[in-house]
């Protein structure tokens, strides 16, 4: 929502229909309302009466769990040991953690190999480079 001017009374409007119909409205931002220079009173009473929840960056554990069952997902084995590099290593984002599966998950089927640490550093080295696509 905070990307873009608000178009206050749209959302005014949007956040109406929805308590009107008993239903939810899942708004996200990078920050919280009382920051996004709304000016619209009723917008602002409407806001400010919103439940507000903060989304932390993931701890070493539930990145762990993750990357593991991203690899799961894609029926591959991978060795405690490289996800514990990956969670030292890549950025803690649950995005970056499909990007960086993803990808060692191609290089290892293109080699036909399975994942190793040795693997996992080249691909991270690789994208800290900035290549998007890159032959490994």
């Amino acid at each position: 929502v905070d990307k873009h001017p608000v178009d206050e009374t749209g959302l005014f409007h949007l956040i109406n229909t929805v308590r009107g119909a008993g239903s939810s409205l899942l708004l996200t931002a990078r920050r919280f309302p009382s920051a996004w220079g709304v000016e619209l009173p009723d917008l602002i009473s409407r806001l400010k009466a919103a439940a507000t929840v903060e989304i932390h960056e993931p701890d070493d554990l539930l990145l762990a769990g993750v990357i593991t069952k991203l690899f799961a997902d894609r029926q591959v084995e991978v060795e405690p040991h490289v996800v514990q590099y990956l969670v030292r290593r890549i950025e803690r984002s649950l995005a970056t953690a499909m990007r960086v599966v993803g990808r060692l998950d191609r290089a290892a089927l293109e080699r036909k190999t399975p994942i190793t640490r040795a693997l996992a550093a080249e691909t991270v080295s690789a994208m800290d480079e900035g290549q998007g696509e890159f032959e490994i």
